[in-house]
This record gives structure tokens, C-alpha cells and sequence, in this order.
């Protein structure tokens, strides 16, 4: 018998098994109700120096105005999520980085400050760069943020977005006052994530962010070489000056002229104007300096008016918070002044004076 051999080859089978890394789960978060506006209102004075093309000037002041908002997340109840925030803007790059163009005057760079644990949401935001938020929500702790979580263990009303920080880049030189309109400068969105990964393009809005307020740079005017105009109104009668609200009988009023000087105005804006107010160191009433007071109850019973001849010879305000408008960067206004009885009947024998400031405002 032949001997046989058998060979026996056996195989090993190996299975290979991928495990594949949890996916996080995302998704966007919206304000209930549709997202809040929060406007930021400032009003600003810039000196000349600060006023020259491509200097960078923080808003040094303002105030915002808004609500809070609830937020509703497209999750599951009861998931744990952490909250991203992202932020975008209507405004145009100025090709100046970091900065978009507000007006022809100033381009505007605008960081978010108030996303819990994060110092600077840069606007607009890098589309990697999303900025997680301090806390993790869950119903179970009573501050869920997911769509169906129960009402009693819902997060509080949020307030990302109400503060914000501002710098200015002057791009061309103005004077005056420059308006800036209630203007939408960013729009704050905000996405979940289950894990620690960051969500992308899931994001939805919950603020929209506005800017509004003056920024008002000082044009140097010269008033009469900057020395005092001293106007003498003369020795009067008392027997003449009897009547209430008028000046002396048979009396002519003094004229004086203002010379003013405010230099170039090339850099106006098309709207800008010079005005010229009068501040009274004591008044009557809007149109009357109070030159003389009784001793025994401190009523004024000498005034004076001033009317501007220039202008249809209007009583002029002298309480300093309306002007006359100047027509000219410079020139000339010519200008009266009388006295006037303010109480009627004789009046006490003396003297009587008064002052005046004049401040000339580019608006």
C-alpha cells in the first residue's frame, strides 16, 4: 500500500473592522421671534490732528439700545450642546484689513465683546474660525436650548451682541459734523454643536447690530481778531426810558459790526454750514441780555436786544443753542444794539452792563 500524503493547507480568515469616529451632530440656533436689533448711538468730537487720512480713532462713547432674545436651537430635546458663534456683515471690505467701508469719509472696524468666555468676535468672522461660547446647555441643567426641551428648563433670555467695540479709519478729512445714519453693520448668527468640534455652515441669525451718531470735527474761526467788540451804549435820560419792553424815547440804536474769519472750507461737507451763536452771561429770555438786576428782588429791569442787520434786522437768540447762519466762510455781519425797560415806570439811576459770548460752530 502506497503511502499517501495528505497535505492539508488550512486558511486563516481575518476581519477587518473600521470604527469609525463618532460624528458630532450640528445644527443652526435662531432668536425666537426673528432676530433682535441692537444700536449702539454715539455722538463723538474729533480734534483737527486726529482728522487726517489713514489715522485710527476709537469710539470713545455710546450707548445700546435693545431687548434680549430667547434662542431655539434645531436639536433634539434634551441633547447637550455647545453654542458657536459667527458673525457677517452687509458692509463692503475697504481693502484696509479688518476694516469695511461706512461712508467716503471713515471706514469701520467692528469686534463683538460680550460672547461669554471669548474676549473679540471679529467681524466678519472667518468661516473656520467660529467662537465657542462659555457653557454647556441641557435641559437637564436647566438651561436647554433645543427645540422641545420643556419651558421650565429653558435657558434665559440672551443679550449676545448688545456690546460692541468700534474703531474709525479715516480715509478723507472732514469739518463740521458728519451724521451717521442708523447704519446695519453686523449681523451676529450662532450654530450647535453636540461635541467639541465646531459647527460649520449651519449658522442662523439672532442680531442684527446697528450704528448711529455725529462725529463733529472743530473748524478754527476767527471773531473779530479774537479781541473783545466793546459796544457803548451811551447816557440815557430816565425820564425817556419809562416805557415797558421799549427802548428810550428818541433813542438810536448803536451799530457794531462781528469780523469773522473761518479759513478754508474746502473739506465742508455739501450740507455743512458756519454758525454763529450768542451766549449771554445773564438773560431775560431767549432774545434779551439782563444788563442791570434790582437789588431788592433780583428782577431785571434793564435788558438789551440785538438785531442782525445783515439778515432782515431779526432779533437775534441769546441763550447760545441756535445761531445765525453765516453765508460766507468769511466776511461781515453788521449788527445793533438798544436797550429796553423789561418792568416799566422810572427806573433806578446807574449803570448797567452785560456780556456776551460768540462761538462760531461749523454744523
Amino acid at each position: 500500500m502506497k503511502n499517501a500524503i495528505y497535505l492539508l493547507t488550512g486558511g486563516i480568515a481575518l476581519a477587518l473592522f473600521a470604527v469609525a469616529p463618532a460624528r458630532a451632530a450640528m445644527g443652526g440656533c435662531e432668536a425666537v421671534g426673528g432676530p433682535v436689533n441692537f444700536t449702539t448711538s454715539f455722538a463723538n468730537d474729533w480734534t483737527k490732528e486726529q482728522n487726517v487720512a489713514g489715522t485710527l480713532i476709537d469710539m470713545t462713547s455710546g450707548t445700546t439700545s435693545g431687548g434680549s432674545y430667547k434662542m431655539v436651537c434645531d436639536c433634539p430635546a434634551n441633547t447637550g450642546v455647545n453654542l458657536y458663534y459667527s458673525a457677517t456683515t452687509p458692509l463692503a471690505s475697504s481693502g484696509y484689513s479688518g476694516f469695511q467701508k461706512l461712508n467716503d469719509n471713515l471706514d469701520i472696524k467692528t469686534v463683538i465683546t460680550d460672547v461669554p468666555g471669548v474676549s473679540a468676535l471679529t467681524v466678519p468672522t472667518n468661516i473656520n474660525s467660529p467662537a465657542r461660547g462659555e457653557g454647556y446647555f441641557k435641559a437637564a441643567n436647566d438651561n436647554g436650548v433645543c427645540n422641545g426641551d420643556p419651558d421650565d428648563q429653558r435657558a434665559g433670555a440672551f443679550t449676545v451682541g448688545s456690546n460692541i467695540s468700534i474703531t474709525f479709519r479715516v480715509t478723507q478729512s472732514f469739518l463740521g459734523r458728519m451724521e451717521i445714519p442708523s447704519t446695519h453693520i453686523a449681523t451676529l448668527q450662532s450654530a450647535w454643536s453636540s461635541t467639541v468640534s465646531y459647527a460649520k455652515n449651519v449658522y442662523k441669525d439672532i442680531a442684527d447690530i446697528y450704528l448711529e451718531g455725529s462725529i463733529t470735527v472743530p473748524q478754527s474761526c476767527k471773531i473779530n481778531e479774537g479781541d473783545v467788540i466793546r459796544v457803548d451804549l451811551g447816557q440815557i435820560s430816565a425820564s425817556k426810558f419809562t416805557t415797558k419792553d421799549h427802548m428810550p424815547d428818541g433813542y438810536t440804536p448803536v451799530r457794531f459790526d462781528i469780523v469773522y474769519d473761518c479759513g478754508d472750507t474746502s473739506l465742508f461737507g455739501q450740507n455743512d454750514y458756519i454758525s454763529l451763536a450768542v451766549q449771554g452771561e445773564d438773560i431775560a429770555d431767549q432774545y434779551t441780555l439782563a444788563a442791570r438786576r434790582r437789588e431788592s428782588d433780583n428782577v431785571a429791569d434793564i435788558g438789551i436786544h440785538i438785531n442782525n442787520l445783515t439778515a432782515g434786522a431779526g432779533l437775534i437768540t441769546v441763550t447760545g443753542d441756535s445761531g445765525m447762519t453765516l453765508a460766507d466762510s468769511a466776511g461781515v455781519l453788521h449788527m445793533r444794539a438798544y436797550p429796553i425797560n423789561l418792568v416799566g415806570g422810572a427806573l433806578q439811576p446807574g449803570p448797567f452792563r452785560t456780556s456776551a459770548t460768540l462761538t462760531a460752530t461749523v454744523r
